[in-house]
């Protein structure tokens, strides 16, 4: 997992994507310990409290569990944490979409037209 410091993007939120998708890839397991807040900030020179609020934020989605006084740990499988993402992904697209007006059959066709992912 990398953390792009030359990025717009907040580093609490590239912290969440990059947990979710290590988990997602199999880098991280179900059960698996992750590096404590301070450990992770001095990984990836980050400020403790941004730490901190990646963690709290994946654990109200409940990818990750803090056990008190032993450590954080993966709470789910990979295919849970992926599917939450592609679903959370086509929610955006297709509100995009409506936006747009494009209709579900248009939508449908290029699902279609996408066929098998290479």
């Amino acid at each position: 997992m990398q953390i792009d410091h030359n990025s717009g993007y907040p580093y609490y939120a590239q912290l969440v994507a990059g947990i979710k998708q290590d988990i997602a890839h199999g880098v991280l397991g179900s059960g698996e310990q992750l590096p404590s807040v301070r450990a992770m900030a001095r990984r990836h020179l980050l400020n403790p409290n941004t730490v901190s609020k990646a963690y709290k934020q994946l654990e109200a989605q409940h990818v990750i569990q803090t056990v008190p006084g032993k450590g954080t740990y993966v709470n789910v499988s990979d295919s849970t944490v992926l599917r939450q993402e592609v679903h959370e992904k086509l929610a955006q697209i297709v509100k995009l979409a409506y936006q747009s007006g494009v209709s579900i059959t248009e939508l449908h066709g290029w699902l279609d037209q996408m066929g098998e992912p290479v």
